[in-house]
């Protein structure tokens, strides 16, 4: 196992990140050419031919809904694009004598897709199931990203993070040295807290049922987070492990725009379950990592994988509690008690049911927000805006729509299942004085588990 671990990461030290340098003007139509063209689909063109101008979608966006700016319409947001597109890569006015397509672009149309992309979209999906033709903004800005990032046009904090992944492993640049140390201390603590001297946590065991991958956010700053997902998976007696080669969900590659450092990102998940044997996945809360493999990857690849489907750790919980290997104390937290559905676990991820079990195992003051669901607001921290600090004004506005119905449910606690979305309603907790708590699912899950 050694050797084919340092042959991996032999292989990995020699990748580098595609795309995300700048280009001069005289060549950035050159490079978006080459995006368009790598990432345009007959999907996308049907799409972008199709607007009816209703103006359904309108209501269906938490930036409009928030601002009220008719530019902030998903229609109008796509219309950037299609604007760049007529301009300088129609099919068949590119094909005419005396069309120049070496000139350089106006900088204001690309400035201004950039903020329809980058700034003004979080990928969310859901104007896709108010609009008549199924028309999916997201799908589309997201060509417009890989088109910016091929001339380097991409928010700072999409990119030191991935650099840093291609480097070191993970986007926080933990060395496997501190994270194996920092498991053996978690391990220590939980041994102490349930009267164990012997608890170990499995680091690298082969043929486990299950590859656990955590948050590395988790391991390096908040260990407590990371002990209470440990806590559900022995008190379950489940069969897992954790690798010391890949303990990362997140994959903000995807985010830029840039499926090559998608895929590149998400290999090391995978030859770290092939390393060790393992039978499945799950991982730690994270909406676009659990996007990315378990939907995006098998769809970029062309093929499905040979193993289980990826789980999020809150589908474990339900099979747990469904199975009667955990029991729950319930009502240990005073409600109400509402959820948020992650845009990409529930609308683009389809786990829906799953927390809803796990909810009402932990209470029987459940509320729901309105819409939920597949229809529920974005919060506003998605698309990567939690990870660029210039947009953190930007993502408070987004939330409102969020904030407002945080608070008609008249809930003491929210729960969700993402990382980027428990620190974003913190954030609007504070700015719109909402006077609640965010919780980990995992967290609440835990913390009621009758031993």
């Amino acid at each position: 196992m050694q050797q084919n671990r340092n042959q991996i990461e032999s292989n990995a030290s020699n990748t580098k990140p595609e795309g995300g340098q700048v280009v001069e003007p005289e060549r950035q139509l050159e490079f978006m050419r080459r995006a368009l063209k790598k990432n345009l689909s007959r999907q996308i063109q049907f799409m972008l031919n199709s607007c009816v101008r209703c103006g359904l979608c309108a209501e269906s966006c938490h930036y409009y809904c928030a601002a009220g700016q008719s530019e902030l319409i998903p229609a109008n947001k796509f219309e950037k694009l299609s604007r760049v597109l007529q301009k300088y890569f129609h099919p068949v006015k590119s094909r005419l004598t005396g069309f120049n397509g070496n000139v350089r672009p106006d900088e204001r149309m690309i400035t201004e897709l950039y903020q329809a992309a980058y700034e003004n979209c979080t990928l969310c999906g859901k104007c896709a199931l108010t609009c008549p033709m199924g028309i999916n903004t997201g799908e589309i800005l997201y060509l417009a990203r890989a088109m910016l990032f091929s001339i380097g046009r991409v928010p700072s904090g999409l990119l030191h993070p991935v650099k840093t992944a291609f480097e070191v492993g993970n986007y926080l640049g933990l060395s496997t040295t501190d994270f194996v140390e920092n498991i053996e201390w978690i391990a220590e603590e939980m041994g102490d807290e349930i009267g164990d001297e012997n608890f170990s946590i499995p680091i690298d065991k082969k043929n486990a049922d299950v590859l656990y991958i955590p948050h590395p956010l988790e391991a390096r700053d908040l260990p407590f987070l990371l002990m209470y997902a440990l806590k559900i998976l022995h008190v379950a007696g489940e069969d897992y492990t954790i690798s010391s080669y890949d303990f990362d969900t997140v994959n903000y590659a995807y985010y830029q725009g840039s499926k090559d450092n998608m895929m590149a990102i998400s290999q090391r998940v995978l030859d770290a379950r092939e390393m060790l044997q393992a039978k499945s996945i799950a991982l730690a809360p994270c909406g676009h990592g659990y996007r990315v493999l378990r939907w995006e990857v098998e769809k970029y690849q062309g093929k499905p994988f040979t193993f289980p489907p990826v789980l999020s750790i809150v589908e474990l919980i339900d099979r747990y509690i469904r199975q009667g290997r955990i029991k729950l104390e319930k009502d240990k937290f005073e409600g109400p008690i509402t959820y948020h559905d992650p845009c990409n676990i529930a609308r683009r991820g389809g786990v829906l049911e799953a927390p809803r079990n796990v909810m009402n195992a932990l209470t029987s003051n459940f509320v729901e927000m309105h819409p939920h669901g597949v229809r529920n607001y974005c919060c506003g921290g998605g698309g990567g805006l939690a990870s660029t600090g210039d947009f953190g004004q930007l993502r408070i506005k987004a939330g409102k729509k969020k904030a407002e119905q945080i608070r008609q449910t008249g809930a003491k606690i929210v729960a969700t299942n993402c990382f980027n979305c428990m620190t974003q309603i913190r954030d609007l907790s504070k700015a719109y004085d909402l006077g609640i708590e965010v919780k980990s699912i995992v967290e609440l899950t835990a913390e009621s588990i009758i031993q």
